[in-house]
């Protein structure tokens, strides 16, 4: 099985774990970018996955070593 190239709403949120509201903000915010096509509003996977690796990215500084004592 393949993972589609567009989402729905409904399914962005299952995906991200987040509420119908947030994820309008963070649309509304610029965070996340949409596409429509007819009248439906679609996450692009690669903008989920974007959205994601933007949240980890921070935390993945490399601890310090030794202790101040």
């Amino acid at each position: 099985m393949t993972t589609p190239m567009l989402h729905s709403i409904q399914s962005s949120t299952q995906i991200l774990g987040i509420g119908r509201s947030s994820l309008y903000s963070l649309i509304a915010t610029g965070e996340i970018c949409p596409v429509k096509i007819g009248r439906r509003t679609l996450i692009p996977d690669r903008e989920i996955r974007r959205f994601i690796e933007q949240l980890i990215e921070p935390h993945w500084e490399a601890p310090e070593t030794g202790a101040e004592q």
